[in-house]
């Protein structure tokens, strides 16, 4: 790991993505990238200002924004990390980090975010959902409260998945559960979710993956025993995690955040994959439907690029 670009919020009195992006830069020794997106309603028009103070009013205002950013490095950098700062005006929020993404090609973007309510469930507007589909950087969902020493990572596969050919999403899901382990020298346990319903059901809501096959019906300890052997296959390549496996009954959204709040989990590894944006409006992504539900911080992963 080389660079990790934290999105800071300038609103915030604490700033939890910071202290967990150090701590992976400090282990890993990466630059850590302190970025800020920020815009002053009192400086987008006005119309008795002319142009060039204009200019000169917003310039000032990013440079108290640089400034703050800069007291926010100062305890990392004394602690021998390297950090970088930017602050720019821009908006909406997520299309500035994934302008950023896109310019400084980051191996991890990590950002604060908030337990929703049930009101904000299914508002499908906010700068984490829109970074959780568009992000092409792992991006890594951080919540206040601090990783134990020894972080228990839980890393949710669903091998067999239609739209993961080959398992590669899977597999990486599980490769950067391996890295974080070895990374913060924690405890990582493989989770498979899996509902055993109708096929065109299964199709027709997310986060319920099939565990029968079209046109043969299967009991209940058949499914069990299919969806069992494709978690054995997916783990065959990542020795050592056999052991470290658990097969849940359940929908994803569901199961997931029962079994983290069971384990104690700090940070479930999970799988966002691009779909269409009709389907994203109406129905959600697995992903941010678990952001509201878990209450562990969540690593989104996106699958590897074909080729």
């Amino acid at each position: 790991m080389k660079l990790i670009l934290v999105v800071t919020d300038p609103t915030a009195d604490d700033q939890p993505a910071i202290a967990k992006a150090a701590l992976l830069a400090q282990r890993t020794g990466a630059c850590l990238r302190l970025f800020c997106c920020d815009r002053d309603p009192r400086l987008v028009a006005r119309l008795l200002l002319d142009p060039g103070a204009l200019s000169a009013a917003r310039a000032a205002f990013m440079a108290s924004r640089r400034d703050w950013l800069g007291g926010l490095a100062e305890p990392w950098a004394a602690a021998g990390v390297t950090v970088e700062v930017e602050s720019v005006w821009d908006g909406p929020v997520h299309e500035a980090v994934l302008r950023e993404v896109g310019l400084c090609k980051p191996d991890l973007v990590v950002k604060d975010t908030h337990w929703h309510g049930p009101l904000r469930r299914g508002l499908f507007t906010s700068t984490d959902w829109y970074l959780i589909q568009d992000c092409p950087a792992p991006l890594l969902l951080v919540k206040p409260a601090p990783w134990n020493e020894r972080p228990r990572i839980v890393a949710a596969v669903d091998p067999g998945h239609p739209d993961d050919p080959g398992d590669l999403l899977d597999h990486a899901i599980l490769e950067a559960g391996e890295r974080l382990v070895g990374v913060l020298d924690g405890e990582l346990e493989v989770v498979h979710a899996f509902l055993p319903v109708d096929p065109a059901l299964a199709a027709a809501a997310p986060g319920m993956p099939v565990a029968g096959l079209p046109g043969r019906v299967d009991g209940p300890e058949d499914l069990h025993r299919r969806a069992q052997a494709r978690l054995a296959a997916l783990l065959s390549g990542h020795p050592g995690l056999a052991s470290a496996a658990r097969l849940v009954e359940g929908s994803a959204v569901d199961a997931l955040p029962e079994f983290c709040s069971e384990h104690r989990a700090d940070l479930l590894v999970a799988g966002a994959m691009s779909r269409s944006r009709l389907y994203q409006r109406v129905i959600g992504s697995t992903a941010e439907r678990l952001l509201d539900r878990i209450p562990s911080d969540l690593l989104v992963i996106r699958p590897p690029p074909a080729g």
